[in-house]
């Protein structure tokens, strides 16, 4: 019972008998001091208790809405943890199973390398010595090609000093001595002033001028590349200066001449040596002063740098690519022609076994039939 309900009792259910008699003053009593007050009194406190009581149980209503918004709230917050920890739960235990599987299938792959390898040496050991002897020619050969594809390779790729761990210049010097074995070229030493690379052009035993080369491999172009190796030409008295890098200058691409300096990409470097080299030699021949020299270097570069001679450039490399595309397919033709003789020379054995177990079962039955015709002869 609510403290705000009347304890007397009220009067709106009178007996019938009384229905239609005005209640008396005093008849009513207060709710709060039990004492009598006129009946319009009590109708106003009736009222009065009666808006309180609707106050505090919307007061109340409201209170345990918000209690329940903020469960609520805070339950969907746990069932969100939950869902998001059993979701990684779940997707961790997904990725240790891809990780088991991965491994599983690595080590699968491991095992089958293995078997592979010990198959193939089962059969080096089965191979004929006509066999053996041919193959060894072939390795020959292929080393040959090998170092051929390599040297190719190093050229189309221009492998940088972090790749080799000798640096850009070794990859140039080693290309110039392969290319140009009469002349003399040799490296600078590290910490010394002047060029990468010193190629002096012999003809008929006779110096007939020089070529300095610079290599670079870096991640940006720098004018102080051209400044450096334009004043170890100088300082050298080249005929001609040769920069290999891997970045030109920007809008240029392959080859590009600048203050004198010939500034190429790796994979244009030897071509372009051919080119000045025998210009060298050509004008030590016919002893042109330095002026005509001067000015036959100038149209050199020219044509160096004109479309023509671009054209030419990427003929040659894509003439060395189709080459090397064609070596490679060449060793795996003779791959597969060794893989199928071994096969057959497999075959032919197990045959030639089969053909003398057949010729020893035949000649021993006879000795058998023989022994027992003689026996009864005896008897």
């Amino acid at each position: 019972m609510s403290l705000l309900q009347p304890r007397a009792v009220p009067i709106f259910d009178l007996p019938d008998e009384t229905a239609g008699h005005a209640p008396h003053a005093g008849d009513e009593r207060c709710p709060w001091c039990d004492q009598a007050i006129p009946h319009e009194k009590f109708l106003h406190i009736r009222d009065r208790i009666a808006e309180k009581e609707r106050e505090q149980h919307a007061l109340m209503t409201a209170r345990l809405k918000e209690d329940f918004a903020r469960e609520k709230a805070a339950l969907a917050v746990q069932v969100r943890a939950e869902a998001k920890l059993a979701a990684d739960t779940e997707i961790a235990a997904r990725l240790k199973a891809a990780e088991d599987a991965r491994l599983a299938a690595e080590a699968l792959r491991l095992s089958a390398e293995t078997s592979l390898n010990q198959q193939r040496e089962v059969l080096e050991q089965e191979k004929t010595v006509a066999v053996l002897a041919e193959q060894a020619k072939a390795f020959e050969e292929r080393q040959k090609l090998m170092e051929k594809l390599a040297q190719l390779q190093k050229q189309i790729e221009n492998k940088t000093a972090q790749d080799i761990g000798e640096g850009p210049e070794a990859d140039l010097f080693e290309l110039l001595r392969g290319a140009f074995e009469g002349d003399r070229i040799r490296r600078v030493q590290k910490g010394l002033q002047g060029a990468d690379v010193i190629h002096e052009v012999i003809r008929n035993g006779q110096v007939c001028g020089k070529i300095v080369y610079d290599s670079k491999s870096r991640n940006a172009w720098k004018n102080e590349f051209v400044t450096k190796l334009r004043a170890d030409q100088l300082a050298e008295r080249a005929e001609h200066a040769i920069l290999s890098c891997n970045k030109m200058p920007q809008g240029q691409q392959q080859i590009h001449l600048q203050d004198g300096v010939i500034i190429a990409h790796p994979q244009r470097v030897l071509a372009l040596a051919h080119i000045v080299r025998r210009h060298v030699i050509e004008t030590h021949e016919l002893r042109v002063g330095n002026e005509k020299r001067e000015e036959k270097s100038a149209e050199l570069y020219t044509f160096i740098t004109s479309d023509r001679c671009r054209q030419l450039l990427d003929q040659i490399v894509l003439q060395t690519q189709r080459m090397l595309e064609l070596e490679v397919s060449e060793e795996r033709a003779h791959r597969m022609t060794w893989e199928k003789r071994s096969k057959l020379i497999r075959a032919q054995q197990k045959a030639h076994s089969d053909l003398c177990f057949e010729i020893e079962r035949v000649i021993g039955t006879g000795a058998e039939g023989a022994l027992a015709d003689d026996e009864a002869v005896t008897d």
